[in-house]
C-alpha cells in the first residue's frame, strides 16, 4: 500500500483531469461533505477538470453535470456521458442507440427479478426509475449491508445469462455489451477533450473506492484509492498505485490537496491545462 510522498510531486503536477467515482469516494453514507465539494470547486478553479464516472443514474447524472462544478459526468457504469453544451443545453452521448439500451435494459430487469427471487433480502435500486440502460440492485443503500456471499449470488445470476455485472459499495450494477466505466471514460477523453492515449497516462488521475473502479485503476497509471478501498485490495488484480490516508469525502479532498500542491510546487512546469467550466 503506498501513500502519496514528495517524490510524487512531479507526476502529480501534470494532472489536468481527474476522474472520480461517486458513491463512497465523494460521498459518505450518501452525503456530499462540503469540504469535499470546495475541494472540487478548487480544483476546477486551479483549471483542472473534474469528471465523475459513476454507476448513478442518467436522473442523477443529469443534476450533477448541471449543478456540479464538473466539466462532464459518465453513468450507468460506461452507457452514456453528459456534458453541457457552450449554448446551456445538454449534450447526451450514449454508447449505442438510446432504444436498444432501453430494449436490453427490459431483458435485465427480468434477470433481475431471478435475482431478487434467490436473494430476497436484496431489493431494486430506489433510482432505478430513473435510470435509462441498466438495472441496479441495492446491496447496502436501503437495506443490508448483505454478506459478501449474496452479492456473489446476484452477480452470478446476471452473468449466467449472458450480462456484465459489478458491485459497488451500494448496489450491484448489471448491463448488456462490451463497455464499461474505463471504455466511456477513454472514449470522452479522446473525443471531446482532445487527450491522445499518451497524453492520458500523465495528464488524467482517477481516484475509486470499490471492485467496480478495477478497470479504471488499470486504466490509469494515475490512480488513487480512498481509504476505505483497503479491505478490497486483495481481491483486486489492478489496485491503485496510491491509497489516500483519509476515506470517503475526505479522502477525495487529501488527493485534490497533493495535486493543488505538485501543480504549484512544480511552477508551471506543465500548463497545459484547459480553463476550467464556467
Amino acid at each position: 500500500m503506498t501513500r502519496f510522498a514528495d517524490a510524487d510531486l512531479q507526476l502529480l503536477a501534470q494532472v489536468d483531469v481527474i476522474l472520480t467515482d461517486v458513491d463512497d469516494t465523494l460521498t459518505r453514507g450518501g452525503k456530499l461533505p462540503a469540504s469535499t465539494l470546495d475541494a472540487m470547486e478548487r480544483l476546477a478553479r486551479g483549471g483542472l477538470r473534474v469528471i465523475p464516472v459513476t454507476g448513478g443514474c442518467a436522473g442523477w447524472c443529469d443534476h450533477i453535470v448541471r449543478a456540479w462544478p464538473v466539466a462532464a459526468v459518465i453513468g450507468e457504469s460506461g452507457a452514456f456521458r453528459f456534458q453541457m453544451q457552450p449554448n446551456g443545453g445538454l449534450g447526451q452521448r450514449f454508447v449505442r442507440p438510446l432504444e436498444q439500451l432501453r430494449a436490453d435494459q427490459q431483458r435485465l430487469l427480468d434477470i433481475a427479478r431471478r435475482a431478487l427471487a434467490a436473494v430476497p433480502e436484496a431489493r431494486m435500486a430506489a433510482d432505478q426509475a430513473y435510470r435509462l440502460a441498466d438495472v441496479a440492485i441495492d446491496h447496502s443503500q436501503d437495506v443490508g449491508p448483505l454478506p459478501a456471499s449474496s452479492i456473489a449470488t446476484i452477480i452470478k445470476i446476471f452473468e449466467d445469462a449472458g450480462a456484465r455485472a459489478r458491485a459497488s459499495s451500494i448496489h450491484v450494477n448489471a448491463w448488456f455489451g462490451d463497455y464499461d466505466k474505463a471504455t466511456m471514460a477513454t472514449e470522452l477523453l479522446a473525443g471531446d477533450l482532445d487527450i491522445d492515449p499518451e497524453g492520458q497516462s500523465r495528464r488524467v488521475l482517477f481516484i475509486g473506492d470499490a471492485p467496480n473502479d478495477e478497470s479504471l485503476f488499470q486504466a490509469y497509471a494515475l490512480s488513487v484509492g480512498v481509504a476505505n478501498i483497503k479491505p478490497h485490495l486483495n481481491s483486486l488484480a489492478h489496485p491503485p498505485r496510491w491509497v489516500c490516508d483519509a476515506g470517503h469525502g475526505a479522502g477525495f479532498v487529501e488527493m485534490a490537496d497533493r495535486v493543488l500542491q505538485a501543480r504549484q510546487s512544480v511552477g508551471g512546469q506543465v500548463r497545459e491545462a484547459r480553463p476550467a467550466p464556467a
